[in-house]
């Protein structure tokens, strides 16, 4: 009997992902990038994520007035958590009887089934950084302008920026393109902390048209290559020590300071681009199978985090 497409789906997925497993977004720079610098975290799911907070100084910690001084021996209490809902992100593929008919030799089917797993794969990857970089939340999935407010207020993981103030980003409007390079180092001080900080911000991320306005404010320093080749563009930018890189999912105008210790896109372990099975659907000569992942972009530390916006 010849091999179907739905035998040869179920033979081909693991290799067909295995394939992208050493470059998980090869369709996406900006995912490539998060993945890059550590922001994309594979851990196990429970009910919700749960994200420990460190938030204050001991109340206990003193100088002490002389050797004798007692020293608090009340319950610490520095410790708290960030809640987080998980999302779920699932890719449809359906395929039809008369596609069966249509491909009758094996490698028709194997080409097939091949641009079949590899759209839905790029179709998983497009939704996520689409949501990335979404104003709102999508479908309970959190983005950057959601956890980077323009004035640091927001819940976020259950948390009221307004009531516990630790828990606001950074953020400065940078008016127009004149003073951007001033307040894109307000930012990023901001969020480091102090200079040298081991927690400065490690990647920021803008649209094309902002981060070609960064760039346009770069063209004094162009460069010199070997052989006397001159170069006035830029192949990879920074800002100190971060990497800046755009998304062409986003359109607006803001920078978002991120940094892998405050921020994380977190994944299922056991369900990230995970294949159901294959089913016949009841209201047409079809079959279809489902990409699905669980995922939820999470903050620890939003103080960490911040955005220059005009």
């Amino acid at each position: 009997m010849a091999l179907s497409i739905t035998d040869i789906l179920a033979a081909s997925y693991d290799a067909v992902a295995s394939k992208r497993a050493a470059n998980q977004w090869e369709e996406s720079a900006f995912l490539r990038a998060l993945e890059k610098k550590g922001f994309i975290k594979r851990v196990d799911f429970g009910a919700t994520i749960e994200e420990p907070l460190d938030y204050q100084i001991n109340a206990g910690a003193e100088f002490l007035a002389t050797d004798i001084t007692a020293t608090s021996l009340s319950k610490t209490s520095i410790l708290g958590a960030a809640s987080y809902s998980i999302a779920e992100l699932s890719v449809p593929i359906v395929w039809t009887k008369k596609q069966e008919a249509q491909n009758p030799s094996v490698n028709q089917k194997v080409n097939y089934v091949k641009t079949l797993l590899e759209n839905g794969m790029k179709s998983h990857d497009d939704v996520i950084e689409t949501a990335l970089v979404a104003a709102s939340a999508t479908d309970g999935f959190e983005s950057f302008p959601t956890l980077m407010t323009e004035d640091g207020t927001g819940t976020i993981g259950g948390i009221v920026a307004g009531t516990d103030t630790m828990w606001k980003n950074q953020f400065k409007d940078y008016t127009d393109a004149s003073a951007l390079l001033a307040d894109l180092a307000t930012v990023f001080t901001s969020c480091a902390k102090g200079s040298g900080s081991a927690s400065q911000p490690t990647l920021i991320a803008t649209s094309a048209a902002s981060w070609g306005v960064y760039v346009g404010k770069l063209t004094p320093n162009q460069r010199f290559g070997d052989g006397g080749d001159a170069n006035g563009g830029f192949e990879n930018v920074k800002f100190m020590n971060a990497d800046m890189v755009f998304s062409h999912k986003y359109t607006s105008d803001s920078y978002f300071f991120l940094n892998p210790k405050a921020l994380s896109l977190q994944v299922s372990k056991s369900h990230f681009r995970h294949k159901g099975e294959v089913q016949e659907l009841e209201a047409a000569n079809a079959y279809g199978v489902k990409i699905y992942s669980a995922v939820q972009l999470v903050t620890n530390n939003r103080s960490r985090l911040g955005v220059a916006f005009t």
